[in-house]
């Protein structure tokens, strides 16, 4: 029997290369979709993190000294002000290199501080614990909270008394982290701001962390979560209502700006490289991979937005930010490969004269700020809402 051939016309591999270009671009959209709206989620229960509960403050290269010390260093004799010589044999550490050296010890391992306080020799044993990271790692007190975002899905994270030495009611401040992170991304903040005399909240956003939730907005919906925290600082008895600020780091910043823009609550605000428009970032982002902006960003857009119930277009910050009411202090990396500081400049202009602006030289966007930087914000928050 002769066996039919099928003839496959032009039409037919038009057809079929059609097919499989259109598959694979509903292939990117989903895979770009997913990016989104639910990048990779670090959880705190994940992480693991060698401690001997002892904040620390680099002023300069090689000048470490202790700014908070609890648990073990504390039961070891260390204190506030004590200058760090030493870690075993590592002299002169800076904050990187003390805390790369911790990380190679085990759970229960000891560790010989070398200080100094005054003129006089401090030597400390100190028992190494390994756990979840949490602020007994910078040596703050803490206790873990769970409260309800405007939807009713359940927010986790962290309250941070203001210090137990301060006199009457203390100041407030919500912290919101970036789209890729947790409540983890504002602890090296949350030291200084605490010697400042503040009570602080760090959480992890709706869909990120521990917090309930599958998806983000790149800070529509998060606004609505920092006013939930904001509920639960006022809610405090220690904490002044009157003297609020909210802070974040790119998509908590961006949160900040938004929610601030309608809550008459926030009386300052810091503001660490949000972007100024959502669509001009998404096609930066897309550019990265060679794609043409104009044809995947709103396809793009309109899945991400179903998927997250938002209208990513509608995200322009810097058309938000005039309505901002407090003072405002932003920072920004020179370097920032992922939202420029032209956005920084952008959002300064449309926000009138409110704005301090640092630029950081060398920084990017995920780059770990500076002690410098980190003393200017808590000091600004200090004069804001802090007297």
């Amino acid at each position: 029997m002769r066996q039919a051939r099928v003839a496959v016309t032009r039409l037919d591999r038009w057809i079929g290369g059609a097919a499989l270009a259109l598959a694979a671009f509903a292939g990117v959209l989903l895979w770009a979709s997913q990016a989104v709206v639910a990048p990779p989620r670090p959880k705190i229960s994940d992480s693991q993190v060698a401690s001997l509960g002892l904040g620390l403050r680099e002023s300069k290269p090689g000048a470490l000294t202790v700014a908070q010390a609890a648990e073990g260093a504390a039961h070891a004799g260390l204190k506030d002000g004590d200058r760090i010589v030493a870690i075993d044999e590592l002299r002169d550490p800076s904050e990187a290199t003390f805390h790369a050296y911790l990380a190679t010890r085990a759970d229960g391992d000891s560790v010989r501080i070398e200080a100094r306080r005054g003129n006089d020799g401090i030597l400390a044993d100190v028992t190494v614990a390994v756990h979840p990271e949490s602020p007994r790692d910078f040596g703050l007190p803490y206790e873990e909270i769970s409260f309800r975002n405007p939807s009713g899905l359940t927010l986790r994270g962290w309250y941070i008394p203001p210090p137990s030495d301060g006199a009457g009611r203390a100041p407030g401040i919500a912290w919101g982290h970036g789209n890729a992170a947790d409540r983890r991304h504002m602890l090296r903040e949350s030291l200084p701001v605490h010697e400042a005399g503040f009570a602080q909240i760090l959480f992890d956003f709706t869909g990120r962390g521990e917090s309930d939730g599958d998806v983000i907005s790149l800070g529509y919906h998060e606004a609505g979560d920092l006013r939930a925290a904001l509920d639960v600082l006022t809610a405090r008895s220690e904490v002044d209502p009157r003297r609020l600020a909210l802070g974040g780091r790119s998509m908590g910043a961006v949160a900040a700006i938004l929610e601030a823009a309608d809550d008459p609550r926030v009386g300052a605000l810091v503001l660490d490289s949000p972007y100024a428009d959502l669509t001009r970032t998404v096609d930066r982002a897309i550019g990265q991979y060679h794609l043409p902006a104009f044809l995947v960003r709103p396809m793009l857009l309109k899945l991400a937005g179903w998927r997250a119930n938002y209208d990513p277009s509608a995200v322009r910050p810097e058309e938000t930010i005039h309505r901002v009411k407090a003072p405002i202090f932003l920072l920004h990396g020179a370097v920032d490969d992922i939202v420029p500081v032209s956005d920084a400049l952008a959002l300064k202009a449309a926000a009138g004269g409110k704005v301090t602006l640092l630029t950081l030289d060398g920084q990017g966007h995920n780059s770990p700020r500076p002690q410098e930087a980190l003393d200017r914000m808590a000091a600004f928050l200090k004069t804001s809402v802090g007297n």
